[in-house]
């Protein structure tokens, strides 16, 4: 990938597409020359952006689909996620209670802490851009 180089993929909004999610991200991550310990901080990232979609973001179910993008701006990655769901306010990133958060609940601040920064924002649905800047 060049300096502006960017690739996207279309998925149906469902648990099964997760993986295809992953492979998809890594395959530009490994192009844009990250690390493995960088490769899997993304990974989740994007397993968790893409799980919120699909069963947050996804109000026709199965029959919607989810936005999977990639840019490379120099050393920095750009991963942007985006679903048909109701937008919403994201919360101050903070560590959950575990108790509270027993089936689920971390995801969001899993994002906030794997990537360098992380944005929500509202295009006809909620799109989460999330950035990695490669380490010389």
């Amino acid at each position: 990938m060049g300096t502006t180089d960017a690739a996207r993929i279309l998925l149906p909004s469902r648990a099964s597409a997760l993986a295809e999610a992953r492979r998809f991200v890594d395959r530009h991550a490994v192009q844009a020359g990250f690390s493995p310990l960088d490769r899997d901080e993304i990974s989740l990232a994007v397993t968790d952006a893409v799980s919120n979609a699909v069963q947050y973001g996804s109000p026709a179910g199965e029959a919607d689909t989810v936005e999977v993008r990639v840019m490379q701006e120099g050393p920095r990655l750009i991963i942007t996620v985006r679903d048909h769901g109701r937008p919403f306010s994201p919360p101050t990133p903070s560590l959950p209670d575990p108790a509270a958060f027993a089936e689920h609940g971390r995801g969001l601040f899993l994002m906030q802490q794997l990537m360098d920064e992380v944005r929500f924002s509202r295009d006809d649905g909620t799109v989460v851009r999330m950035t990695k800047t490669r380490q010389p």
